[in-house]
């Protein structure tokens, strides 16, 4: 185990745990996000496509990236876009962002509540949003929708009447070594395979330019079965 730690470690690998140099010996699928391993994980706005005219985005946009006080990669892209907040808009309430939700708001009285996220969470049934979010993630772009509501939100659950504003997409540049290190995998037999929390086509289109096998068959993870049983015959 010693031995296999120092030859390890002189090809830039961390070993935490000596059973970790025999465990991997016998690996033979290994699963990995997009963002960060795929992609360098520096995210940039792209474009921004108004669905309501009624509405200028960019007050919400940057005050939402502004408001969050652990702001992941994306917030940190709007930020960069939309540096200054606007005069007069502080969010009388505001809710981070989640994994598990997908999204963050803010109320900002009179102007209303404002909700950014993932478009298939906030207007999963929106024609016109569901339209644009394919388009773009046949590119491999990340989409976010920005969305708004007359009501105040109420603990962390999305406000009535949510109405689509904007579309904001990002791209992220893939790894230089991602080819390459997918095709060593490969000859070792192992196979890879991605989780990532972003939309499954976005997933897909990314997986596909770096020739991951079977980056046309996108698995969404809401489609699982919740019984053991199931999901572990699903996984399989």
């Amino acid at each position: 185990f010693a031995v296999g730690v120092v030859r390890l470690g002189r090809r830039r690998v961390l070993v935490q745990e000596l059973p970790a140099v025999e465990g991997l010996a016998r690996v033979d699928v290994i699963c990995f996000d997009k963002t960060g391993t795929l992609t360098e994980g520096r995210l940039a706005v792209e474009s921004l496509e108004v669905l309501d005219e009624r509405h200028d985005p960019a007050p919400a946009l940057d005050t939402l990236a502004a408001a969050d006080p652990n702001p992941n990669a994306t917030l940190q892209a709007i930020a960069a876009a939309f540096p200054a907040p606007a005069a007069g808009w502080w969010p009388a309430r505001a809710v981070p962002f989640s994994s598990a939700r997908k999204w963050s708001g803010a109320s900002f009285g009179s102007a209303g509540s404002w909700i950014l996220g993932a478009p298939e969470m906030i207007l999963p049934d929106d024609p016109l949003v569901a339209a644009s979010l394919e388009a773009a993630a046949v590119r491999g772009h990340r989409v976010l929708l920005l969305a708004r509501a007359d009501g105040d939100l109420a603990g962390e659950a999305l406000p009535g009447g949510l109405e689509a504003v904007a579309l904001v997409g990002l791209t992220d540049r893939i790894r230089s070594d991602a080819a390459q290190t997918l095709r060593y995998f490969a000859a070792q037999g192992v196979a890879a395979k991605v989780i990532s929390g972003d939309h499954p086509q976005t997933v897909g289109a990314i997986a596909a330019q770096v020739g991951l096998p079977g980056a046309d068959k996108v698995v969404d993870a809401r489609t699982l079965p919740e019984d053991r049983e199931e999901l572990a015959d699903a996984l399989e």
